[in-house]
Parts: C-alpha cells; sequence; structure tokens
C-alpha cells in the first residue's frame, strides 16, 4: 500500500510536469504560430508590393518597346531620306559639272567675242577716219568749187582793208592781189607761194588759197 501510494504521488508529479511542458509546448506553439502569421502577412505585402513593381516593370516595357518601334521607324524614314538626298546631291553634283563646263564655253564664247567686238571697233575707227577724210575733202572739194565759181579780180579802188586782217591799206600799207582767187591783201597776209589752175609757176596766193592750193 505504501508503494502504490508512493507510485500515485510519483505520477501525479510527473502529470504536473507534463502538463506544465505541455503548456510552454503550447505556449511556444503559440509564439511562432503568431510569428509565422506575421510573417507570412509581411510576405503576402512584400510579394503584393514586387508583384505591383513587376506589372509597372512590365508596363514600363512595353511602352519602350513602343517607344523603340516608334525609333526604329523614324529611322527607317530618316535612312529613306537620306537615301533621297544622296541621290539629289549626285544630281546636283551632276548639274553643277555642266553648269561648270557651261560657264567655261560661255566664257570661251565671251572672249571671242570680245575680240571680235575690238577689232570691229578698231575696223569701225578705222572706217569712221576714213569717212571724216572724205568727207573734209568733200567739204573742200565744195569750198574750192564754191571760190572758183565766185572768183572776182577785185577793182584796187573799190578796197580800202585787208581781206584777212583788216588793216586799212595806206602809204605804208601795200595792196596785193591774191593770183588765185583776185582778193586784196596785204604783204604779210599774201606772202605765200603756190602754182594755181591757171599757172604752174609759183605766184603770190592768199592763206586760204595756200592751204586750199596745198592741203
Amino acid at each position: 500500500a505504501v508503494v502504490s501510494t508512493q507510485s500515485t504521488g510519483e505520477m501525479e508529479i510527473l502529470s504536473a510536469s507534463h502538463q506544465e511542458q505541455l503548456k510552454n509546448a503550447e505556449s511556444r506553439i503559440d509564439g511562432l504560430s503568431e510569428q509565422l502569421l506575421h510573417t507570412s502577412k509581411s510576405h503576402e505585402l512584400q510579394l503584393e508590393r514586387l508583384d505591383n513593381e513587376l506589372s509597372s516593370a512590365k508596363q514600363k516595357l512595353r511602352d519602350s518597346q513602343g517607344v523603340v518601334e516608334e525609333l526604329n521607324k523614324e529611322n527607317e524614314r530618316l535612312y529613306g531620306k537620306v537615301n533621297i538626298s544622296e541621290v539629289t546631291i549626285e544630281n546636283l553634283m551632276d548639274e553643277r559639272k555642266l553648269l561648270q563646263k557651261s560657264v567655261i564655253e560661255s566664257e570661251e564664247r565671251n572672249h571671242l567675242i570680245a575680240q571680235e567686238n575690238a577689232k570691229l571697233i578698231t575696223d569701225l575707227e578705222k572706217t569712221q577716219t576714213t569717212l571724216n577724210e572724205i568727207a573734209q575733202e568733200h567739204s573742200h572739194l565744195l569750198y574750192t568749187q564754191a571760190r572758183k565759181q565766185n572768183r572776182k579780180w577785185e577793182n584796187d579802188a573799190e578796197v580800202t582793208n585787208c581781206k584777212s586782217c583788216y588793216k586799212e591799206f595806206g602809204v605804208s600799207l601795200r595792196k596785193h592781189h591774191c593770183r588765185n582767187c583776185g582778193g586784196i591783201y596785204c604783204d604779210h597776209c599774201s606772202r605765200f607761194r603756190s602754182s594755181t589752175p591757171s599757172s604752174k609757176k609759183e605766184l603770190r596766193v592768199c592763206g586760204p588759197c595756200n592751204k586750199e592750193l596745198n592741203p
């Protein structure tokens, strides 16, 4: 009976100890469960944030791909323009070469035209000089013809002054007839000697007749 009583007491002690350990274990389990729940919620929040960030990154990637596609299209358009520009530049270079050739040919033609113009101007000047000489000769012939038609041996009594210098005749200023026109001049104004149409000998003539007879 004593042994049985001791065994019962020991069992009660062991049961109380087990219960205490069980409570402690349950308490630790509750703490771990609460900690696990908290950690799980934290992980869920992190996963949600990561999902949002991933969605945002995917959207940005899609946007970036759109931008890349637009840039590729713009590059293709610019490449097309570059190709057109290169063709245009080649055409312009060809046109420039043609224009340079045309300018050189024009300069050569202008040089030839300038030479021809200079020759024409020289010929014109010579022709003008010849025309002037012919006009002078014609005028001289008309003057000579008129002088011949109007020639008259002037009367000494009717003339009182020299026909050239207009000095009055007197004792110291004698009268002299020009043997070509018949006019009366002083000695100085009739000092010239020349042959006339009526005589091969050199006779006294006036200044105008001297120029007429000896042009």
